[in-house]
C-alpha cells in the first residue's frame, strides 16, 4: 500500500460533496443500517428488540447499557464551545471561579470543552453572591480543566450544532524534509521545508474540504497534459505566510481546537519562532536554501500496515492495539490515546497504524474508507450511530462486540455493537 492510499483509502468522491449535518440528538428519528434494513428507536426499552450476530474468532466481556438513547445524548450534551467576536480571540481559564484564582491556560476561539458544573463567582464578604455576581463554567478542555466566564462559550445544542464549524485540518509531515513551493508545482521556487513531525494548518481553498478534493484527484483517470503527477496541499508553514507541498508525503487529520495549558502556549510559540526564522532565511534569489532537490524528499516514513502477513492479521493488531486502552477516560476533543471522544479514539488508532481518516464522526461516515453492509463487518471496521447524521462512532472488534469512547461518566468500554439500535453505516477503511 502507498501512502495516497493510506491517505484517501476511500471510495470515489466528488469535490464539493457535503459533509453530514449535525442535528440534536433529542430527535427520535428512525436510523438506517447499512445494506437497507431500519431499526427505530424505542427510548423506554432497556434492552434491543433484535439480536446482531457477526462472527469472529475474538470474545470480550460486554458492559451493560440501561439507556442507549443517554449515551449519544451524554456525549455531547455537556458540550461547551468557546466564542469571540472581537480581539484578543482567547479568554484565560482559572483555578477556581473568579478573577483571583491563577491563570492555568487558555481557550481560544472556537475551543470545545465538557462543562462540569456552573457556579457563581464568590466574593468574601458578600451578603448576596447570586446578585450581579459573574456565573463561571466548570470545564475540561484538552488536558485543561479550569473555571471561564460563561460569557465567552455557547453550550449545549446550540454548540453541538455549530461544531463542524469549528473543525480545523492540520498536515503533518512524514518524511524527513519536505519542500515547500511558491505555486502548486514541481517547477515552482522552494519557498522553505518542512520536517517529520510537523504540523500544519491546512488552507481550504473554496471552502472543499481537503480530502474530498484529494479524492477527487486521485480518481482522475488522466491527469492534466500540465499536471506535473502530483497532488498539492495549500498550508500556513509560517505566520502570515502560504505554500504548496506534496500530498503524497502528508497525513490529513481533522481537529478539534481545545485550552491549552501555558506550558503548550509556551512551547508553541517558541516552534512557531523557529519556523518563522526557517521562512525568512533565503539566498541571494529570494528563495530558501534547501538540501533536498525533486523528488521531494529525502527518505520515505516506514509504511507500518506493510508488516502484516495479511489483512486479518493487521485487523486483529489494531483491534489488540485499541483494547489495551479500555477503561481510559473521555475527553471530548482530546488530541490522545490517554483521554479522547469517540470519534478521537477511533482517528488516532488508525493513525497509528499509518491511515489518516477524519476526526470527527459525521467526517468518519461520510470519508472513511468505503461502506460496507452491518452484515460484512469485520474487526478493525467503524460502526456509525446516529439519527440523521453520524454523531457517535466505535471500532469493531469482532463477535458482535465493539470498542469505544461510550461517554463522559463510562470512558473507553467494550460493549456489544447493539448497544444502540440507531446503526446508520459501516466503513472498511483497510481493504
Amino acid at each position: 500500500m502507498n501512502l495516497k492510499r493510506h491517505l484517501i483509502n476511500a471510495s470515489v468522491l466528488l469535490a464539493g460533496t457535503a459533509m453530514a449535518v449535525l442535528i440534536p440528538v433529542s430527535v427520535n428519528a428512525a436510523g438506517l443500517v447499512s445494506g437497507g434494513a431500519s431499526r427505530e428507536l424505542n427510548s423506554s426499552a432497556s434492552t434491543l428488540s433484535e439480536t446482531v450476530r457477526i462472527s469472529s474468532a475474538s470474545r470480550t466481556v460486554t458492559a451493560q447499557i440501561t439507556d442507549p438513547a443517554e449515551v449519544i445524548e451524554e456525549e455531547y450534551l455537556n458540550l461547551s464551545i468557546a466564542l469571540f467576536e472581537t480581539s484578543p480571540k482567547y479568554c484565560n481559564v482559572r483555578s477556581g471561579p473568579g478573577t483571583e484564582y491563577n491563570i492555568v491556560g487558555r481557550m481560544y476561539d472556537g475551543s470545545v470543552g465538557s462543562i462540569l458544573d456552573e457556579e457563581d463567582e464568590s466574593i468574601e464578604g458578600d451578603a448576596d453572591p447570586d446578585d450581579d455576581n459573574d456565573q463561571w463554567i466548570h470545564l475540561r478542555s484538552g488536558s485543561i480543566e479550569g473555571y471561564v466566564l460563561s460569557d465567552f462559550v455557547v453550550s449545549g445544542v446550540e454548540a453541538y450544532n455549530r461544531l463542524e464549524d469549528y473543525t480545523e485540518y492540520y498536515a503533518e509531515v512524514l518524511v524527513s524534509q519536505l519542500n515547500v513551493r511558491k505555486e502548486a508545482s514541481i517547477d515552482s521556487a522552494c519557498l522553505t521545508y518542512v520536517t517529520r513531525g510537523e504540523r500544519y494548518q491546512v488552507i481550504m481553498e473554496n471552502g472543499v474540504d481537503p480530502r474530498v478534493y484529494l479524492a477527487a484527484r486521485e480518481s482522475e483517470a488522466d491527469l492534466d497534459e500540465e499536471d506535473d503527477g502530483y497532488t498539492w496541499i495549500k498550508i500556513e508553514y509560517a505566520e502570515g505566510k502560504v505554500g504548496y507541498v506534496s500530498a503524497d508525503y502528508i497525513t490529513i487529520t481533522e481537529e478539534y481546537k481545545t485550552a491549552k495549558s501555558l506550558e503548550e502556549i509556551q512551547a508553541e510559540e517558541a516552534a512557531e519562532r523557529e519556523r518563522n526564522l526557517r521562512a525568512t532565511t533565503s539566498t541571494p534569489n529570494g528563495t530558501t536554501a534547501m538540501t533536498t532537490t525533486p523528488p521531494e524528499i529525502l527518505q520515505i516514513v516506514t509504511n507500518l500496515s506493510t508488516d502484516y502477513s495479511s489483512t486479518s492479521e493487521l485487523r486483529m493488531a489494531i483491534v489488540n492495539y485499541a483494547l489495551q486502552f479500555v477503561g481510559n477516560p473521555y475527553i471530548l476533543g482530546g488530541q490522545t490515546l490517554a483521554g479522547t471522544d469517540c470519534s478521537g479514539f477511533t482517528c488516532y488508532v488508525f493513525r497509528d497504524f499509518g491511515y489518516s481518516i477524519a476526526r470527527t464522526p459525521s467526517g468518519q461516515y461520510s470519508y472513511a474508507g468505503r461502506a460496507v453492509s452491518l452484515t460484512e463487518a469485520q474487526p478493525g471496521d467503524i460502526i456509525c450511530y446516529g439519527y440523521g447524521g453520524c454523531s457517535h462512532v466505535a471500532l469493531y472488534i469482532g463477535n458482535g462486540q465493539i470498542v469505544h469512547e461510550s461517554n463522559p461518566r463510562r470512558g473507553l468500554e467494550v460493549n456489544s455493537v447493539g448497544f444502540m439500535n440507531n446503526i446508520i453505516g459501516v466503513r472498511n477503511v483497510i481493504d
